[in-house]
């Protein structure tokens, strides 16, 4: 795979989701594109970052899963004009003890991700970062999600699709609306 898998330009127009299993690179990859594109002087820059926050506890006795969940951080001020934006997110998978609570903690989230959205959005921006997006189609509707990527002239997002968080409803919603971005999306850069 080439440095960015495409130019640095074509991710100035347009939908990129990268996929991948955890632990496959799709937030690093992802803010090598976010620094790229900072070089290249683009002004107005807003990250969604929807990485749930993990406790120890998420993940105790699950080696396999270390390191799930990375969040973006970039620099603020003038020099770096990205817009951060993000909120509590639990991990539902990890934290809920049953499937049932599992869905709550995804119903909750699906509210605070879509606050996160309509405050983002407000401003106009030249290209849109989230990261994380398949935390949203736990529970949130993929046709909304995909609303608000295509509000921006380019988006870069990424998301998880694989198989080492397992099944069950939670799963299969993700799987299904990642589907759906799959299918909708102009460049695809699988990890």
């Amino acid at each position: 795979m080439q440095e960015f898998a495409f130019g640095v330009s074509d991710y100035l127009r347009g939908f990129t989701l990268i996929t991948g299993d955890v632990n496959s690179g799709k937030t690093t990859f992802t803010k090598r594109i976010l620094c790229a594109l900072i070089r290249e002087g683009i002004k107005k820059i807003t990250l969604i970052d929807l990485a749930p926050q993990i406790e120890e506890a998420d993940v105790a006795g699950r080696g396999h899963l270390a390191g799930v969940g990375g969040g973006i951080e970039v620099p603020a001020g003038e020099r770096f004009p990205v817009k951060r934006f993000t909120g509590v997110i639990a991990p539902p998978r990890l934290r809920g003890k049953s499937e049932e609570a599992a869905l709550l903690l995804a119903g909750r989230n699906a509210e605070v991700i879509r606050e996160i959205f309509l405050t983002a959005l407000r401003d106009v921006t030249e290209v849109l970062f989230i990261n994380d997006c398949s935390m949203y189609l736990h529970a949130g509707d993929p046709e909304d999600l995909i609303r608000w990527i295509r509000s921006a002239p380019a988006a870069v997002v990424n998301g998880y699709y694989g198989a080492r968080l397992g099944m069950g409803r939670i799963s299969a919603r993700e799987r299904q609306g990642m589907d759906y971005l799959i299918k909708r999306c102009d460049r695809l850069i699988p990890l």
